[in-house]
């Protein structure tokens, strides 16, 4: 029994994959969660349970095996440690792997809420351009900082928390279109109560009226 326990133990270290799956699984939920408390407080019991299951989802099965591949495939190139070769990598993802991978993000995170092809498609129109320029910034910024002022042993943690981060803020532009939908669905509702009321006072004033003109009635 001992040995199987030590062998999935293992399993992390000798399949960085299956490592990276596992972290996304627990991160990607916990930003959903956590942009939800940032934006309108809301709480773990009141969580939207099933958009951090989406999250989970696509974080685990799809984000981390494209982002896992890329670095592999990167590391080839980059092997030295040193602060121009961040920047330069950095630059690099800018205009290779980040558009890709936002595009990648809205469309799927759209696909798994069960929009069509064409309302996903309008997502990554609308939503990739202000992200992409946001993430132009905060990344080459990330790392800069990270070389400069981070001591080399913590440089993976303070990326880790630069990702989260930055997966905060992808939740927050994600989750804009159901903020508008949800206050034009507040102004619908409100002009259909307005509309009501004015039709009400409308009868009631019409019932006066006749009331009056007719009082024996």
């Amino acid at each position: 029994m001992s040995g199987i326990i030590t062998k999935v133990f293992r399993l992390p270290v000798q399949f960085p994959l299956i490592r990276g799956m596992v972290s996304y699984a627990i991160i990607w939920p916990t930003c959903s969660v956590v942009q939800e408390y940032l934006e309108h407080g809301t709480t773990l019991e009141n969580a939207d349970r099933s958009r951090a299951a989406r999250y989970g989802i696509f974080g685990t099965f799809f984000m981390a095996p494209v982002f896992y591949n890329w670095m592999k495939y990167t590391s080839r190139f980059f092997k030295s440690k040193t602060l121009s070769t961040a920047i330069t990598r950095a630059v690099i993802e800018q205009v290779s792997y980040s558009p890709l991978a936002m595009a990648y993000f809205f469309f799927g995170m759209s696909a798994l809420e069960g929009k069509s092809f064409n309302d996903c498609v309008d997502e990554v129109r609308e939503k990739f351009w202000p992200t992409y320029k946001i993430g132009a910034i905060f990344w080459p910024t990330a790392q800069t900082i990270n070389f400069y002022f981070v001591s080399e042993k913590n440089r993976i943690v303070f990326v880790s928390a630069a990702s989260f981060v930055w997966t905060v803020y992808l939740a927050h532009v994600k989750s804009r279109n159901k903020i508008i939908e949800s206050v034009i669905d507040e102004i619908d509702l409100s002009e259909e109560i307005n509309i009501q009321q004015q039709q009400n006072q409308q009868r009631q004033q019409q019932d006066i009226k006749t009331h009056a003109r007719n009082p024996e009635g």
